[in-house]
């Protein structure tokens, strides 16, 4: 089995895409308003907190995909019985006897 890795060409193309926009349309309304690169410039600082937000949220979810492909959630249901964890027997033996509220 070929080990799962993160997918790097398509972050690294989410990240370039996200800031070129912006990036673009601010020159664009400069070249077509000369303005001296004023919106450039606010176009590049607005678009800062915007790629933060995609970029982070498209590496979560390569996280969460590479994630469930090495280490699949376990399945709900048939093994679940209700028990308390042997750890938390182990940590706090008083509350081992005590009955769920």
């Amino acid at each position: 089995m070929q080990p799962e890795r993160i997918n790097i060409w398509r972050l690294s193309l989410i990240f370039v895409f996200s800031a070129a926009i912006p990036l673009l349309i601010g020159l664009g309304v400069d070249i077509l308003f000369p303005s001296s690169l004023s919106m450039l410039m606010v176009a590049g600082i607005v678009s800062i907190p915007i790629v933060a937000f995609v970029v982070s949220r498209s590496v979560l979810a390569e996280m969460e995909r590479v994630i469930q492909a090495v280490a699949p959630s376990e399945p709900t249901g048939d093994g679940h019985t209700g028990e308390k964890p042997v750890v938390l027997d182990q940590l706090h033996p008083e509350e081992a006897d005590r009955s769920p509220v």
